[in-house]
């Protein structure tokens, strides 16, 4: 009693860390006496909560649709539901888990949606079997567009890594075309470029963002498409860094328009 007074003082005073450090310092449960106070870019006593609470609330996780994306007879891309299939989402993977996974929808595209409302990440691969856990994600993410409408948010993600490479770009094809949506994808690997290319679809692909220069000040990477990922040295901040960097920063935005 005496420590969960001492968490709602806390917690009144409105200070994160001073909030986090009465947890971290004074752990009720074996999880929060694991949690960082300091160190972590994702250190956050809310987050937990809210993991908690989707872990506990089967309504929370299943407010998603799982389907399939294919084009019908007049060449229009379509999206069918198949509650049968399972998409990917704990990780590392257990050796029995299956790899395949499916597309998921959070919310639908609006009708005829225009270029730059949603755009699009992804983290490909090429080889067709793996023996490691590595696995593909793409995100398509909405922007503003205006008042009254969801924004900021993710709106679909297909995670998986199928037997053949080339299913897992025809998906990350058919997610970019549906949302009109242009990718920034990791460009290590050079199968997911090709494979737009081969299909006429190189316009979903992002050209490589001038802000890289202004990140690694002595970047040399030219690769026309995409983005690498590189960690810092030296003190100096490098492409990765800066991109968990936005993330907590979109993690940690209050919004007080949506529910």
């Amino acid at each position: 009693a005496s420590i969960e007074d001492y968490r709602e003082i806390k917690r009144k005073g409105g200070d994160p860390k001073n909030i986090q450090d009465s947890i971290t310092q004074y752990p009720l449960t074996p999880s929060e006496s694991f949690l960082r106070s300091s160190g972590a870019v994702f250190s956050s006593i809310e987050m937990h909560e809210w993991l908690s609470k989707l872990e506990t609330v089967p309504s929370l996780r299943e407010d998603k649709k799982k389907g399939e994306l294919y084009f019908d007879v007049n060449n229009n891309i379509k999206f069918k539901l198949n509650p049968d299939l399972h998409d990917i989402v704990n990780f590392p993977l257990k050796p029995e888990d299956s790899k395949t996974g499916c597309i998921v929808l959070w919310e639908e595209p609006i009708n005829d949606p225009p270029y730059g409302l949603y755009i699009a990440g992804c983290d490909p691969y090429d080889q067709d079997k793996s023996g490691t856990d590595s696995l593909g994600s793409f995100f398509v993410y909405k922007r503003m567009i205006h008042n009254g409408t969801t924004y900021n948010l993710p709106v679909a993600e297909y995670t998986a890594r199928p037997n053949r490479a080339d299913d897992f770009y025809e998906n990350c094809r058919k997610l970019c075309i549906y949302y009109n949506a242009k990718c920034l994808y990791e460009n290590q690997l050079k199968g997911l470029k090709a494979y737009f290319e081969m299909k006429n679809s190189l316009h979903y692909l992002a050209e490589q963002p001038g802000i890289i220069r202004d990140i690694v000040k002595d970047s040399k990477v030219q690769r026309g498409y995409g983005i690498h990922m590189n960690r810092g040295s030296g003190g100096a901040s490098g492409i990765k860094d800066q991109c968990e960097i936005y993330l907590r920063q979109w993690l940690y935005e209050e919004r007080n328009d949506v529910n």
